[in-house]
């Protein structure tokens, strides 16, 4: 039996941090009778993180410090009914980012970490039939040491003694006076007899070969009443309901163990490396026909890996190769504000885009989010919460690992995730090929070697953006984009990646989304002219960056994650979507280059090749591909055709442009078989790309924190 608590709770701010003394974790009626040093309690309507709540402007502004410089204290009466249980457990599914929990003015514990979902007996302190008092208090304060004391560069250097990811990123990304707070999510009081099922586990081990599985479920017990019982474990066909497993065992102990291999299944794939083919997983504990306690999971069987050398960085999905076309995703500053039916939303834009894979960038989601990905066949990148400088010393990195290492187990019954990422960026702003402690000593090799003990089913990415990293891989870039002003999107020409995990560029909404927000709409009102020539610029880096991605398939590219989806607030404009789900310029890029089949010129001041690529695992046979160059007058300058066979997985080049065409305008695409058009592409202005939008990255306004590129 479970009271769910998410409603009728009271909040106040403890502006002194006095509540403690005065005992405030006891006390049930008004905080007037004591003076002036507490506040009194007021009524939540929901549970949201505060700023969502009490502040009108909750993503910018310097008001909403006030939030962080002093703990809330939550509190709620709880009705427990008069029959007595065994076990009267309390569950938070997310408290940003610290609390202590009381109940009836007995400390039950304290916890760290806002995605880290937590169980508290509270058994002993239970008062049946009678109104029970719960009391949380939360904090998220911020950090203030700066590494080096280089004050100049806070926001890159601040110390985060936090394992909070982002905050306080102040580049306009995350904006410097945010810093969420508050409890959201589940809250419930479990009441139960007899026998539960503690941590449980179910994880496999797949014969690609027989496509068959050992399936292994582990779980502690809490045995409150001896009994007879009975563990069993039902593997079900998601679609059909067919069985591919069934066991049955006494129960005995404090400790439940039982495996057993699977029949014949289907794999799970992302969707255009297959169908993610779905089953239900059943751990249940029983005395006789009654089902005392139950832990269900949906999850695919798939085997994927990382492989890394001095040449790659491959991703080996079901036994093989396939190439990644990502998106990162930070869908909103404040978790909490994000539901089932808006994380759907975007997943299915995601797919709809061509991406098979997201990086979920510095932050953990809500379990929807992963679940959605999941049935969608839409692989996942999960980073931790290290971003930049964080602290050396052993104290830190022994907090880092805990949060971390329960962060995956939580996390790995998800099947969409395919990836850990321990640190991203390390050592931001470090000289080239310096050597940095983050990677060598703290807390880089502790926090790989417990997310390889933990989950040796996945390959783990020790170091973000260190391509040369045997046990990373990846690189970042940002040439034309926050490199510089003096940098444009075509210096990439000629440049190789094996495998990108970071490029894009930030272009602000149209302005009517800008006149939703008056004084944002009024800080760039005078850039409101340019805004179409910014996402102009975006489009053409996105494209230009996508594609010469895709046309080193292989040669040493194996794949690419654009930063970023969504704008994560309406004055970040990293997304390819506005914060309020309206499509920018950069949407239209993917569009064109980001399908598993596409066509593509490679071209910098002149005109190179033709490369078809196929990402599907199915040859696509005989096609015609055709193109036509014309001048910007509209005369053809040159055109052609070929018939070629495409197979499988795939990186062809169609055509060399054997004579120069300095006066190249425009240039279409085609691929056709059967008389259909299997993909398009067209290039306007081909030789004349835009120059890099003035201003950028270094106009920013750090009151608002958006970016505001041309000079007043």
């Amino acid at each position: 039996m479970r009271i769910d608590l998410r409603n009728g709770w009271q909040v106040l701010q403890d502006v002194h941090d006095n509540g403690e003394n005065c005992r405030l974790q006891e006390r049930t009626g008004a905080n007037t009778d004591i003076g002036e040093a507490l506040s009194d309690w007021e009524p939540l309507k929901e549970l949201k993180q505060l700023q969502l709540i009490f502040d009108e402007h909750p993503y910018y502004g310097r008001q909403l410090r006030y939030f962080n410089q002093a703990p809330w204290w939550y509190r709620k009466f709880i009705t427990v009914p008069d029959t007595r249980y065994g076990r009267y457990i309390l569950h938070f599914s997310n408290v940003d980012q610290y609390c202590k929990v009381w109940f009836n003015g007995q400390f039950v514990s304290e916890h760290e970490g806002y995605m880290l979902a937590f169980d508290l007996d509270v058994t002993p302190y239970i008062k049946l039939g009678k109104e029970n008092l719960l009391v949380v208090k939360v904090w998220s304060p911020w950090d203030s040491e700066v590494e080096n004391d280089n004050f100049g560069s806070r926001t890159f250097r601040i110390e985060r003694r936090m394992v909070k990811g982002t905050y306080e990123h102040a580049d306009g990304f995350i904006q410097r006076d945010v810093n969420p707070i508050g409890i959201y999510g589940e809250v419930y009081l479990e009441m139960y007899d007899e026998v539960r099922l503690c941590d449980p586990d179910i994880r496999y081990d797949l014969d690609l070969s027989s496509k068959t599985a050992i399936v292994t479920a582990e779980s502690g017990i809490d045995m409150v009443l001896d009994g007879e019982y009975t563990a069993s474990i039902v593997i079900s066909d998601l679609e059909d309901g067919n069985e591919i497993l069934r066991l049955e065992q006494p129960l005995s102990g404090d400790q439940l163990m039982m495996s057993g291999q699977t029949l014949p299944l289907d794999l799970w794939s992302v969707w255009d490396q297959g169908k993610p083919n779905l089953y239900k997983a059943s751990l249940k504990v029983s005395n006789g026909q009654r089902v005392c306690d139950e832990y269900s999971i949906v999850l695919g069987f798939r085997t994927i890996e990382l492989v890394r050398d001095r040449e790659k960085t491959q991703a080996v999905l079901n036994g093989r190769p396939f190439y990644i076309r990502g998106t990162s995703y930070f869908p909103d500053v404040y978790i909490s504000n994000m539901t089932e039916e808006k994380y759907r939303r975007d997943l299915l834009r995601i797919r709809e885009a061509g991406f098979n894979l997201i990086r979920v960038h510095v932050h953990v989601e809500q379990p929807a989010f992963y679940e959605i990905c999941t049935e969608l066949g839409i692989g996942v990148m999960q980073d931790s919460e290290f971003n930049w400088a964080h602290p050396t010393e052993r104290s830190y990195e022994d907090r880092f690992v805990d949060i971390y290492s329960k962060t995956i187990r939580m996390l790995k019954h998800h099947t969409a995730i395919f990836f850990w990422v321990c640190l991203n960026e390390p050592g931001f702003m470090t000289p080239a090929g310096m050597h940095c402690d983050l990677m060598d000593v703290s807390p880089g090799p502790a926090l790989y070697e417990n997310a390889r003990r933990i989950d040796p089913s996945r390959s783990v990415i020790k170091g973000s953006c260190w391509e040369e990293d045997l046990l990373s891989g990846d690189s970042h870039n940002y040439l034309g984009s926050l490199v510089a002003e003096d940098t444009h999107y075509s210096d990439i020409y000629g440049t190789v990646e094996k495998f990108n995990t970071e490029y894009g560029f930030d272009a602000p909404p149209e302005a009517d989304v800008l006149a939703t927000d008056p004084r944002l709409y009024k800080r760039l009102e005078q850039l409101i002219p340019n805004i179409d020539e910014i996402q102009e610029y975006q489009y053409k880096l996105l494209k230009y960056y996508t594609e010469h991605y895709r046309m080193q398939k292989h040669s040493p590219n194996n794949g690419y994650i654009q930063f970023l989806f969504s704008d994560l607030c309406l004055q970040s404009f990293y997304g390819i979507y506005d914060h309020l789900g309206n499509p920018k310029k950069g949407l239209k890029a993917m569009e064109e280059s980001n399908k598993p089949v596409g066509i593509f010129l490679k071209y910098f001041k002149d005109l190179d090749e033709i490369h078809l690529v196929n990402d599907l695992p199915s040859a696509l046979g005989e096609v015609t591909v055709a193109w036509c160059v014309s001048d910007e007058n509209g005369t053809i300058l040159c055109s052609g055709e070929k018939t070629i066979d495409v197979p499988e997985d795939c990186n062809i080049t169609v055509y060399r442009f054997e004579e120069s065409f300095p006066n190249a305008d425009t240039c279409v695409l085609s691929v056709m078989q059967n008389g259909k058009t299997l993909c398009c592409n067209e290039y306007h202005d081909l030789l004349k790309m835009p120059p890099h939008v003035k201003g950028h990255p270094s106009r920013l306004d750090h009151e608002i924190g958006c970016r505001l590129y041309w000079a007043e």
